[in-house]
């Protein structure tokens, strides 16, 4: 579906599209490879793994610490509830989304971090980046309060003064200027334009308690495996996050828990889908537990001082990092299964079919009509037209299915279609002379 609206627009239907960041990615490999998804499938792990690279210097610019970075990238290198993420070349928008936001983030921290705010011309690459982030999907409007919340929590430091306000007015919310106008011009545009995202089912945003509670307990239990929260847990875990971080007074801490909670907003009031909708968000879950795991070990050590005495060479880092993979291993094993099950249907109902037409000598012509007779997809779903269309590089194929339109699939106007198929268990076949919807044959057709 995505590949086809990609390419069957013009460019400029993509471009004021949604989404027309990865319309593009979609248009541009579509012309360089066909529908061979290999290369897509590169471009996915390439971005999984820069989106790693990055999650690594996120979590070292913020805790100042490699070993905690270290971990939260050995928390965030497999999830067994990610499958869409591994699988599924459609989630290239959260991927493009994760690897923009996290770069504007990234580059931000670097200049603050320098003792610098960001000039005009760091600020046309960190809105142009923020532009495109907003063109891959719409969780990217996370940027400008992450942005406000890091001024907040590592650059504001008191006591303050007008003088001091002034000064970051002037400099550090030059990104600000831009980025929040943009931001709410977006959601505007998304929510009350001419075809308003909020229009679709899956889209409308339902703001009550029910919603916000029914939402952060689906999420955290695809999160923690299965492990239940009812409405009191989903409350006293965010309130015991936030109040760990008060005490501790880390403000990593402080910056993940914001994370976790802004992250989630965007997707938190519309109906729930799977763990990848979170993605932006989980950066803070990993960074809060990397720094915690950090913490509690050298608490431990503390006061355990006859155990820490015998490490000449800090081998506790090694330990934790070992106790880890341990723990996670056994783990997302466990949990593969049930992550690749959303997926595998998809596997089996499409490739086949992909398989057989490219193995099929005779060509279709420009426009063609094809029946089928009977298919395995559901009424309201075009993949057939998508695959058809995008195989045969023909816009105007037309596939009618008799499972939606029985009145089309009669034998009487049978030999008004260039091509009758049958696709079922044992694959994708031309219908013998003589089959039709509803009647079966000595071949069991």
């Amino acid at each position: 579906m995505n590949l086809y609206g990609a390419w069957s627009g013009s460019f400029t239907e993509i471009l004021t599209g949604q989404r027309p960041l990865g319309a593009l990615v979609y248009r541009g490999l579509f012309m360089l490879f066909g529908l061979h998804p290999l290369p897509l499938h590169l471009v996915c792990f390439g971005l999984l793994i820069a989106n790693l690279a990055l999650l690594y210097a996120f979590c070292a610019r913020l805790a100042h610490s490699r070993e905690v970075a270290v971990l939260a990238c050995l928390l965030a290198a497999y999830h067994a509830h990610l499958a869409d993420l591994y699988w599924n070349s459609g989630m290239i928008y959260d991927l493009l989304c994760y690897f923009l936001v996290l770069l504007v983030l990234v580059l931000y921290f670097r200049i603050r971090q320098s003792g610098h705010y960001p000039g005009w011309r760091q600020n046309v690459v960190l809105v142009g980046l923020y532009l495109c982030a907003l063109g891959a999907k719409e969780t990217a409007v996370v940027l400008p309060p992450l942005i406000a919340l890091y001024e907040w929590i590592y650059q504001a430091q008191p006591p303050y003064s007008w003088s001091r306000i002034r000064r970051w007015l002037a400099g550090g919310a030059s990104f600000l200027y831009w980025s929040v106008p943009i931001t709410l011009l977006f959601i505007v545009h998304r929510t009350t334009g001419g075809s308003p995202m909020t229009a679709n089912p899956d889209y409308a945003l339902h703001f009550s308690l029910h919603a916000f509670m029914a939402g952060w307990k689906h999420y955290l239990a695809d999160l923690f495996y299965g492990i239940r929260f009812n409405s009191l847990a989903v409350i006293l875990l965010l309130t015991l996050l936030l109040g760990l971080a008060a005490r501790t007074r880390r403000r990593e801490l402080l910056f993940a828990w914001c994370v976790i909670v802004v992250g989630a907003l965007p997707v938190i009031f519309i109906n729930p889908r799977g763990l990848y909708a979170m993605y932006v968000a989980l950066p803070g879950w990993y960074l809060y537990a990397g720094s915690l795991l950090v913490l509690t070990r050298d608490g431990a050590l503390r006061y355990l001082p006859g155990l820490a005495q015998g490490f000449a060479v800090r081998p506790d880092q090694l330990a934790l990092f070992v106790a880890v993979v341990a723990l996670l291993i056994p783990l997302h094993w466990h949990r593969k299964p049930i992550g690749y099950l959303a997926v595998a249907d998809n596997d089996r109902t499409i490739r086949p079919v992909l398989e057989q037409l490219a193995r099929q000598d005779r060509p279709l012509p420009r426009g063609a009509k094809v029946l089928f007779l009977s298919d395995p997809y559901p009424i309201d779903e075009w993949v057939l037209t998508f695959m058809f269309r995008l195989h045969y590089r023909d816009r105007n194929i037309q596939v009618i299915r008799a499972k939606v339109w029985p009145a089309l699939a009669v034998p009487e106007v049978r030999q008004q279609y260039d091509r009758v198929y049958v696709l079922d268990d044992a694959g994708l076949r031309e219908a013998p002379e003589g089959v039709h919807t509803g009647v079966l044959n000595h071949n069991g057709y």
